[in-house]
């Protein structure tokens, strides 16, 4: 762990809810975490930059060296990444992790680390002929050409009655294949599946919100508890407006089961509802920073999900983190009959330990304390009742915004 995550780690170990001082303490850890030109220039100083970290002109000097090196052009407006906090596309990611020849592994470590995504995505054919190339020592030119031998594409979303060619079979091939022609052949061969992307994950999100979104399913039973522990007992004088949205034992709708899952009162979902979406609730909220609100589940991506439409990987991956960090601890609650009950240590990695199974599967990162939404769920399973946490966290920023408002 570098010491960057480690500051992140220490800083989740002294933090509750129950602090005084907690929002303060949410400030302050918000401004640790590190803007796309703070991890960039943090690369580069580790990749053989020498010079001032401050002086903007330097760095880019430096990265259009490596471009040039590697016969790559450079991208326009290099000094945005760093003057103005621009953002890049993954394209422009994977041109970076070319010329500095990062290799398979490398490219994967920095899509982590600096660009908060998910590497090869091997569905797509561009990030599959990358892929190939890193894994065979080729350069960038050569991606190119390759690329340029590639049937067009229809993006069609997943449906329900066609074979589904998943990532890891695609990988299988590029390991095994001997040449570009197979390549190509092989893509060709298949390019209706490569209308669609993320498979695995999409076939496992479904799976969990079928658990707790059925009727009597898991999301009632936890909402039973969740009533009993808290709501039955608010008394004759509090506002049954401040108890939390429960769903019905029926099958309920995606907007209340989410609103159950992020602890939403009555009152919140009601004025939420309008447009049914958390947005106004996190959308420029100080206590949350920008990458861990970009893409944060809402009920639209949820029901684009299950329906099969292509998404992007973070929208997905997020979503997938969400709903099994929530079945995990709901099935605790369950399990001991009571919502307070106080988990263990052991609890928590067995909790951490199956979301990361899962995303390996799917190809995605391991969750990663460097990336705002991920602490996020690292830090709410050292708290004693972590789904009773992660939710007065989300009351925090519903109440931070308010607040602003008014």
């Amino acid at each position: 762990m570098d010491q960057y995550t480690q500051i992140l780690t220490r800083m989740s170990d002294v933090l509750t809810p129950d602090d005084d001082q907690y929002e303060d303490k949410l400030l302050e850890i918000a401004a640790v975490f590190r803007s796309f030109s703070q991890a960039l220039t943090s690369f580069l100083c580790a990749k053989g930059f020498h010079g001032n970290a401050d002086h903007i002109d330097e760095k880019v000097a430096f990265l259009k060296d490596k471009f040039k090196a590697a016969e790559i052009p450079a991208p326009r407006n290099m000094k945005k990444w760093f003057s103005e906090e621009k953002g890049i596309s993954s394209d422009t990611a994977y041109q970076i992790c070319f010329a500095f020849h990062l290799g398979v592994e490398g490219t994967r470590d920095f899509f982590r680390r600096v660009y908060f995504e998910r590497a090869f995505d091997c569905h797509s054919i561009t990030e599959a002929v990358y892929y190939y190339c890193m894994r065979n020592g080729l350069p960038y030119s050569d991606a190119l050409e390759i690329l340029s031998r590639m049937p067009k594409v229809k993006i069609t979303g997943i449906k329900t009655t066609q074979e589904i060619l998943y990532t890891g079979t695609i990988i299988e091939f590029i390991d095994g294949a001997k040449s570009a022609d197979e390549l190509v052949v092989y893509i060709s061969d298949h390019i209706e599946q490569f209308g669609y992307n993320q498979a695995t994950a999409t076939k496992h999100i479904r799976e969990l919100w079928t658990e707790l979104s059925c009727a009597g399913g898991l999301a009632y039973q936890e909402g039973l508890l969740l009533d009993k522990s808290f709501n039955f007992n608010l008394g004759e004088d509090t506002n049954q407006d401040d108890a939390y949205t429960i769903v019905t034992e029926k099958e309920d709708s995606t907007w209340r089961i989410l609103a159950q899952i992020v602890g939403l009162d009555r009152r919140q979902t009601t004025q939420l509802g309008t447009n049914r979406t958390l947005k106004p609730l996190l959308e420029n909220n100080a206590l949350l920073p920008s990458l861990a609100e970009a893409s944060f589940p809402d009920r639209n991506g949820i029901e684009l999900i299950i329906r099969g439409k292509h998404m992007s990987h973070e929208r997905i991956r997020k979503a997938m983190i969400l709903l099994e960090f929530y079945t995990y601890w709901a099935n605790v609650s369950v399990t001991h009959n009571d919502a307070r009950w106080e988990s263990t240590e052991e609890d928590a990695e067995r909790c951490i330990d199956k979301i990361n199974r899962y995303l390996m599967e799917a190809g995605y990162p391991e969750l990663y304390p460097g990336n705002p939404y991920d602490w996020i769920f690292l830090w709410a399973v050292k708290d004693v009742n972590p789904l009773l946490t992660f939710r007065e966290h989300m009351q925090a920023l519903y109440a931070y915004k308010s607040s602003e408002q008014t």
